[in-house]
């Protein structure tokens, strides 16, 4: 096999984000006597999206996305009338109990765990991913998260990868490659270490060639293709 190691983002590449965080907010709007609607939710997606660029960037800490993206939605869709900390520690446990997978990752992560050593490499909170990795038994089929909440650096910096390629079993970076859904984070981390980078891209939104990217899939077992090929 030409690779080894698969370094996997978690979110939108194994759970599906969306149903994560609709169901979260839902609850939480709705423990604090909120008007939970779609456009509510249209509104924290677009504000939690811009906020988490703003953090692999590095221009804001974890600690204050964690608040600002419900002081804004406060402010746009409820008048400011509510505690943004409350409802911020409210959203991260029920965001920790939503282990929502994509359609098909349970078989896939399980194929794959025969072939590879699998390493989860995410920007998430850590409380948040502990948690849901904690309820469902796609688990066993992970040798270990590397959450940058825990690390103190996120994706894509090099520091973050370096962090995690001095600690896995494999010491060839040849035979490393990351996988996610994010040309940002996780293609353009993987160029900043320079390993190998595989686009999980379901929808086909991508053009290839993209620079920051070595491979491009729709769904997470291609990769036993890929690896069985002798060249890109």
């Amino acid at each position: 096999m030409k690779f080894t190691t698969l370094l996997m983002d978690a979110d939108d590449t194994i759970f599906d984000f969306p149903k994560c965080e609709y169901a979260a907010l839902k609850n939480t709007l709705e423990t604090f006597g909120l008007n939970f609607t779609d456009e509510v939710h249209e509104s924290f997606s677009s504000i939690n999206s811009r906020l988490w660029k703003e953090f692999e960037n590095n221009r804001i800490t974890c600690a204050d996305l964690r608040i600002q993206r419900f002081r804004e939605l406060i402010e746009k869709c409820f008048n400011g009338m509510q505690n943004a900390d409350q409802l911020a520690s409210e959203y991260i446990d029920r965001l920790s109990q939503q282990a929502i997978l994509i359609d098909g990752a349970y078989d896939a992560l399980k194929m794959l765990s025969e072939y590879f050593s699998i390493y989860i490499i995410t920007n998430g909170l850590k409380k948040v991913q502990r948690g849901r990795f904690g309820k469902t038994e796609i688990s066993r089929f992970i040798k270990k998260l590397y959450i940058s909440d825990e690390m103190n650096v996120q994706k894509p910096r090099k520091e973050f990868f370096d962090m995690v390629l001095s600690d896995i079993e494999e010491k060839d970076g040849r035979r490393v490659l990351v996988v996610g859904d994010s040309l940002t984070s996780d293609m353009q981390g993987g160029r900043n270490a320079g390993i190998a980078t595989c686009l999980y891209d379901p929808h086909d939104k991508v053009a290839m060639p993209e620079e920051r990217c070595d491979y491009k899939i729709r769904d997470l077992r291609e990769i036993m293709m890929i690896s069985s090929e002798d060249r890109k």
